[in-house]
C-alpha cells in the first residue's frame, strides 16, 4: 500500500520542462573560529567545486546570541567569492524585535545584494531544550513576535523564508498559523537520526523522505525548502553510519534527486566547514579533510537545470537532466537501466553521471 501511495504522489508531480530554480542548492555556514588566509583559500577552492547557489548563516547558537560583525563580514565574504546567494537568519531567541529590526538595518549596511532572509531557528523547540544560553519561549510567543516583527520589516524585493522549524511543519495547525504570515517559501528542518544503528534505517529513510515531503507540499500553497539537514543532528556521532562515514553519501545524494523529482525550492546541507561530524570539510594545521558526503555531492556541479525524465524505485533513483543523466544504486548490486535507447550502469551502493551518454562521474561507498 505504501508503494502504491509513493508512486501516486510522485505521478502527481508536473516532471516534464521542470526547471532546477536558481537557489535549490544549498549550504550552511557554521563557525566561530576565524580560518587563517591560507585555511581561507583552501576552503574557497574547495567549496567552488560544489557550485552552491545559497550560502546560509543560521544556527541556535546565532539565534540566541546574535551574530559579530566580522562573522557577518567573511559570510557575505565567502558568498561573493563563491557566487552564492545569502540567506541570512535574523535572530529571534531573547532578542526584541527593536533588535531584530536593527540587525537587518546592520546587515544591509553590510551588503547591498540580494538577501534571502529567515526568522529565527527551530522556535518549535525553544520550550524543551535546557540550555542555559537559549531562553525558553512557548510557540504562542515567538508567533506573537514573527508578528510585530513582520508589521514593521520592510523588506522590499528582498525572499521571506519561514519558519524553519524541525519537528511541528508534521502538525497541519502550525503549518496553517505559519502561513497567515505569508512568506514567500516555507522552509522546514530535517535531521532524520540522532545516531543510526543499521543501514538499513538510512535506506529506508529515503522513502519515509520522499512522503513526509509530499504531504508538506499538498497543505502548503508556496514553494517549500529545507534550509537545514543531514543524516543526524548529533555532532558527536562519529563512524560508520554517522554523517561522516561513506554511507551519508548515498543518503545525501539520494535527498538531493527526490528534492528534484518533488520540485523543492532549496535544499541545504549542514554544513560547510569545522561542525565536528557534520561538516562537508574540516580545516586542520592548514590541511583539509573532504567527507565522503563531500565527494559524492561533487556529481551535482553544472547539471543542467531542466528535469527531462525520472525513475525512483526502492533500490535505484535516476534522473534526466538535459542530456546529463545522474543515477544512485542503494544496494549491493549492480544496476542497469535505460533511457531513451541508451544503458547505463551503477555500481553497487554507488552514483554515476553520465553526460550525453558518456560517464563522467562515479563515487561507491568504500567499505
Amino acid at each position: 500500500m505504501v508503494e502504491i501511495l509513493r508512486k501516486a504522489l510522485l505521478l502527481m508531480i508536473p516532471i516534464l520542462g521542470l526547471s532546477i530554480g536558481g537557489d535549490f542548492f544549498g549550504l550552511n555556514y557554521w563557525y566561530f573560529e576565524k580560518l587563517s588566509e591560507g585555511e581561507r583559500r583552501i576552503v574557497v577552492e574547495e567549496l567552488r567545486k560544489l557550485e552552491i547557489d545559497t550560502l546560509r548563516i543560521g544556527g541556535l547558537w546565532y539565534d540566541a546570541k546574535g551574530v559579530k560583525r566580522w562573522v557577518l563580514r567573511d559570510f557575505f565574504s565567502l558568498c561573493e567569492e563563491l557566487g552564492a546567494t545569502p540567506i541570512v537568519q535574523i535572530p529571534l531567541n531573547s532578542h526584541e524585535v527593536d533588535e531584530m529590526l536593527s540587525f537587518v538595518d546592520e546587515v544591509r549596511e553590510i551588503y547591498s545584494g540580494r538577501i534571502i532572509w529567515s526568522l529565527g531557528n527551530e522556535p518549535d523547540i525553544y520550550e524543551v531544550l535546557d540550555f542555559p544560553w537559549l531562553e525558553r519561549e512557548s510557540l504562542d510567543e515567538v508567533l506573537r513576535k514573527y508578528e510585530e516583527f513582520l508589521r514593521r520589516f520592510d523588506r522590499g524585493d528582498d525572499v521571506l523564508i519561514l519558519p524553519d522549524i524541525t519537528r511541528d511543519w508534521r502538525n497541519g495547525r502550525v503549518v496553517r498559523e505559519f502561513l497567515e504570515m505569508s512568506p514567500d517559501v516555507f522552509s522546514v528542518h530535517r535531521y532524520p537520526f540522532g545516531r543510526v544503528e543499521r543501514l538499513s534505517d538510512i535506506l529506508r529513510d529515503v522513502e519515509r523522505f520522499t512522503e513526509e515531503m509530499s504531504w508538506l507540499k499538498s497543505v502548503v500553497d508556496v514553494p517549500v525548502a529545507i534550509t537545514e539537514t543531514n543524516l543526524s543532528w548529533d555532532w558527536n556521532f562519529h563512524g560508520e553510519y554517522s554523517p561522516e562515514g561513506e554511507y551519508a553519501g548515498i543518503w545525501l545524494v539520494s535527498i538531493y534527486l527526490r528534492s528534484i523529482i518533488l520540485d523543492l525550492w532549496n535544499v541545504s546541507f549542514w554544513s560547510a566547514v569545522n561542525d565536528s561530524s557534520l561538516s562537508l570539510l574540516l580545516v586542520e594545521n592548514g590541511k583539509v579533510v573532504r567527507r565522503p558526503s563531500f565527494e559524492f555531492l561533487r556529481v551535482f556541479k553544472g547539471v543542467p537545470r531542466r528535469l527531462e525524465g525520472f525513475y525512483t524505485s526502492r533500490d535505484l533513483d535516476w534522473v534526466k537532466l538535459g542530456g546529463t543523466v545522474v543515477a544512485v544504486n542503494r544496494s549491493w548490486k549492480v544496476k542497469r537501466f535505460e533511457v531513451d535507447g541508451v544503458v547505463y550502469e551503477v555500481p553497487p551502493m554507488g552514483v554515476v553521471r553520465y553526460d550525453d551518454g558518456e560517464k563522467t562521474f562515479e563515487r561507491r561507498v568504500e567499505r
